[in-house]
């Protein structure tokens, strides 16, 4: 790949299951792949999407991301690749680097759905640093209701801040509406990471019925056919309740696509002004 290529990478993480990880991955994917339609900054003509969940392959496993298609002229691939180890890291990172090289610059993106924990089991390593500063990280964390949550984050920052720096926190509504996340609109963490230009996205709900009969099928793919890829036709209703999800969520999650960074001597100077760190 030439090393002229730039690419983004949005690492979507939590801190268990049950939050909406798999989920705020493939519609932030479903977003991606309707650059015209959310008017994004540039057209995203490649998009790799990556399930990095062993135990729970509800993005790229049977019925999800198939492994390649073209969709609104975006080229799309499905790709599973397990993540738990610093080893599985820099594995992945291979992979991924082996997948793109025809990839023109800052036309492409990745997304990865990665495993509860994975993150903070072995957020110290060199390995993984380095992997994350190849593919450009920008963390997106979906938020619990609970003070567990907020704490994962925290620790995450902790122990690997030169990566946190930057990134977006994900409310996934299906579990309340904005107000109900008190531990983590209260916190200090979210105090802090306002301050260094984190932005936080509300996900919509997708009727839990209409979101149970689509499984791990992608939005596109159940809109296009009317149905999921388990052969279950949807109804009216349902088709109905998946394009106004598309359409709100797509609108919502573009902010990730125009959300402009804060300068690397910015961010230098907000960490100077905390020397026991932002986050204590």
């Amino acid at each position: 790949m030439s090393e002229d290529i730039m690419i983004k990478t949005y690492f979507v993480d939590g801190d268990k299951g049950g939050v909406g990880k798999s989920f705020a991955a493939r519609a932030i994917a479903d977003m991606l792949m309707q650059s015209a339609r959310f008017k994004l900054p540039k057209p995203i003509r490649q998009l790799l999407v990556v399930d990095a969940d062993e135990s729970n392959q509800d993005v790229c496993g049977d019925g999800g991301f198939p492994e390649i298609e073209t969709v609104n002229g975006c080229n799309v691939r499905g790709m599973f690749a397990p993540i738990s180890t610093p080893q599985q890291w820099v594995q992945a990172g291979d992979r991924v680097f082996d997948a793109i090289p025809q990839w023109g610059d800052d036309e492409g993106r990745v997304v990865f759905s990665l495993p509860a924990g994975a993150g903070l089991a072995i957020a110290k390593a060199a390995e993984v640093t380095a992997v994350m500063e190849a593919l450009n990280a920008v963390h997106v964390w979906v938020i619990g209701t609970d003070a567990g949550s907020v704490e994962q984050l925290q620790q995450r920052i902790d122990a690997f801040p030169a990566f946190y720096q930057q990134g977006f926190v994900i409310r996934n509504l299906r579990h309340g509406v904005a107000d109900d996340f008190t531990h983590w609109n209260k916190s200090a963490t979210r105090a802090a990471v306002k301050d260094w230009g984190w932005q936080e996205i509300d996900l919509p709900v997708l009727t839990p019925s209409v979101a149970s009969d689509l499984a791990r099928t992608p939005l596109h793919i159940a809109e296009r056919d009317k149905a999921s890829t388990n052969g279950k036709k949807l109804g009216l209703g349902s088709q109905v309740s998946v394009k106004t999800f598309r359409g709100i969520a797509g609108d919502r999650l573009a902010a990730l696509e125009r959300f402009t960074p804060k300068m690397s001597a910015e961010l230098s100077a907000d960490v100077s002004t905390n020397p026991n760190g932002a986050f204590a």
